[in-house]
């Protein structure tokens, strides 16, 4: 039974930085690779769920994702005419090009 679900975000409020509101990670394989370390539209999704549930009250906030043992990329998260704007900063990793 096929499920129509483009990326998966797990997410935990214990962060290394205190100065980040939580910690996630972005995992993408319907395109092409298992986890992408900084992806603002999934923090956005993911700033509309802690809106909808009360864990962020749409001011500035900083978001933290990646795994283990590396820099963590930040996502910054706000609100804007009740959208949720992304932005922040990332480390390029590895480069390449996409042969489909």
């Amino acid at each position: 039974m096929g499920h129509d679900i483009d990326i998966i975000l797990i997410f935990s409020k214990e962060v290394q930085n205190p100065q980040n509101i939580a910690h996630t990670r972005v995992f993408a394989p319907r395109y092409g690779y298992l986890e992408d370390t900084a992806t603002g539209s999934g923090n956005s999704a993911f700033g509309y769920y802690m809106i909808k549930n009360k864990m962020w009250n749409g001011g500035s906030v900083s978001i933290e994702q990646g795994g283990a043992d590396i820099e963590f990329n930040i996502v910054k998260l706000t609100t804007q005419n009740n959208r949720v704007l992304f932005g922040g900063s990332a480390t390029t990793r590895i480069t390449g090009k996409y042969l489909l």
